[in-house]
């Protein structure tokens, strides 16, 4: 029997930024996270079956009728631990869930994941205006704590 395939995550660049929902989370020692509010958003239930597979280092939770989860009566999900132990989640620590609601896909990321794609954008910005302060100084930019190249200490 085939696995299921999940929903790719290709479609991105034009949603709203209210269709991509963000929470934090810690699992508890089964490995099991609580985020009713996501849940709700993506209009899963207790009950409901769900699927997951790992992409880059994250989970990707998708509904599916003959998915081998189940949200439990008090909303959580279990991250099979392969899964956890695939992406480097340990239980007690913070992760980071995103809900794509158009996707109807919840995602988990570990949270220093999340921290690296943070400083990486932060670097990016800083660049872009250090580039953009130059070519308005008309190519010269000086650092007031850098000694000059002539002098001497």
């Amino acid at each position: 029997m085939p696995l299921p395939a999940l929903p790719v995550l290709h479609r991105l660049g034009h949603l709203r930024p209210t269709a991509l929902l963000v929470s934090t989370r810690r699992m508890d020692s089964s490995g099991r996270i609580h985020e009713r509010a996501l849940l709700r958003e993506l209009g899963w239930e207790p009950g409901d079956r769900v699927d997951m597979d790992t992409l880059h280092g994250m989970i990707l939770i998708a509904a599916s009728a003959t998915g081998l989860q189940v949200i439990d009566d008090r909303g959580a999900i279990k991250l099979p631990t392969s899964l956890r132990r695939l992406c480097g989640l340990e239980c007690g620590v913070p992760v980071v869930l995103a809900a794509v609601v158009p996707e109807q896909v919840m995602v988990v990321h570990p949270c220093a994941t999340v921290a690296q794609l943070l400083a990486d954008h932060y670097t990016d910005l800083l660049h872009t205006e250090e580039t953009n302060t130059r070519r308005a100084c008309g190519g010269q930019h000086s650092d007031e704590g850098t000694p000059d190249k002539g002098a001497r200490s």
